[in-house]
């Protein structure tokens, strides 16, 4: 009887231990509409935890003091670049003047080859502008030429409308009477020189300008040169 006993006691204490062990370790029951936690901090003042998204935190850039950070990101460039406007074109070239004669007379020519003394360059008035004949023809740089002792001031401006040339008195033509004035027609001293003051020599009276203005048409150099003569 007693053995019964003790094998029943300690039949009912392994239940109490059997029990005890799967009240544990069982899983948490929901009991009156509250669930118990198995595990998880404390709550405490009523905080709440939340558990933080799998997302990269948004990075931050530390700046020094003073200093201010900019975006990574590049800006456009407000600032338009204008191109200058293009130079305004130059005028264009006034036409050249035409002549308007207020003298006329014989017109002659001489150069180097039937000078006095001949082949040279002298000339009465050395000190008016090229100190020997010569010139380009152009209002600033006219050819020499001669006249009459008296007729002229030296100095004097002229300009041939036949041969398009400025000249300016520099000489004395021992020949010349009168408003008959001799052009320099150049330094070479072959024939073909005085066959080109022929050629452009005209009987009578030919028109020029005297104190012409500047502008009027020119071409310029010699009428005689490398071997050619002025045709006009």
């Amino acid at each position: 009887m007693r053995t019964r006993i003790v094998v029943a006691a300690a039949a009912v204490a392994a239940l109490l231990v059997i029990g005890g062990a799967v009240y544990l370790f069982s899983p948490p029951r929901q009991i009156a509409g509250t669930s118990v936690p198995v595990a998880g901090p404390p709550i405490i003042g009523g905080a709440t935890y939340v558990t933080p998204s799998s997302s990269a935190p948004p990075s931050t850039t530390t700046t020094a003091p003073g200093t201010t950070s900019s975006s990574s990101a590049s800006k456009p460039n407000s600032t338009a670049t204008i191109a200058p406007p293009p130079p305004a074109a130059p005028p264009p070239a006034a036409p050249p003047r035409n002549a308007s004669p207020n003298a006329s007379g014989p017109i002659t020519f001489y150069g180097a080859a039937d000078n006095d003394p001949p082949g040279s360059r002298e000339i009465a008035f050395p000190n008016v502008m090229h100190g020997q004949a010569g010139g380009t023809g152009t209002f600033d740089d006219p050819l020499t030429f001669a006249a009459q002792q008296g007729r002229f001031s030296p100095g004097t401006k002229i300009y041939v409308p036949d041969v398009r040339r400025y000249f300016i008195l520099e000489d004395i033509c021992a020949s010349c009477s009168g408003p008959h004035i001799d052009l320099w027609a150049g330094s070479a001293n072959d024939r073909g020189i005085v066959r080109c003051e022929d050629s452009l020599t005209r009987e009578g009276s030919r028109p020029y300008q005297l104190n012409p203005p500047a502008g009027l048409a020119v071409s310029p150099g010699d009428l005689y040169q490398n071997g050619h003569c002025f045709r006009g």
